[in-house]
């Protein structure tokens, strides 16, 4: 049976999907810049958008090899403790901040969840 493209939004592959503040590569004047994104959990990927509308992913990545932690110290605000972190050796590191300490326990959660079952 061939598989119909669909767009990733519809993918029946994904494993969590919502708002994250991702910290941009380059700091700037002010220190490290949080952007708001769509951020999207499949399978294999870990891909992030403008927001949820958005056709085109503004990055992704592979998720295979990156390991997720909770990290209060990417913040020193009150949202610290809804930071998490994927780290990989060789690859630059993502930091996320997540709307409530739950939320980021339950993305670090899925994402360990998913590299278990690789």
């Amino acid at each position: 049976l061939e598989e119909i493209p669909r767009p990733i939004q519809d993918s029946g592959n994904i494993l969590k999907q919502g708002y994250l503040e991702k910290r941009s590569r380059e700091p700037s004047f002010f220190g490290s810049e949080w952007h708001r994104r769509w951020c999207v959990l499949t399978r294999r990927n870990f891909l992030y958008y403008a927001n949820e509308k958005s056709k085109q992913p503004k990055g992704s990545f592979p998720i295979e090899h990156y390991q997720a932690h909770l990290d209060s110290q990417l913040r020193k605000d009150s949202r610290k403790k809804c930071c998490f972190q994927l780290l990989c050796p060789g690859k630059r590191p993502y930091e996320f901040t997540a709307p409530s300490p739950d939320e980021a326990k339950d993305w670090v959660e899925q994402i360990q969840f998913l590299l278990k079952g690789e």
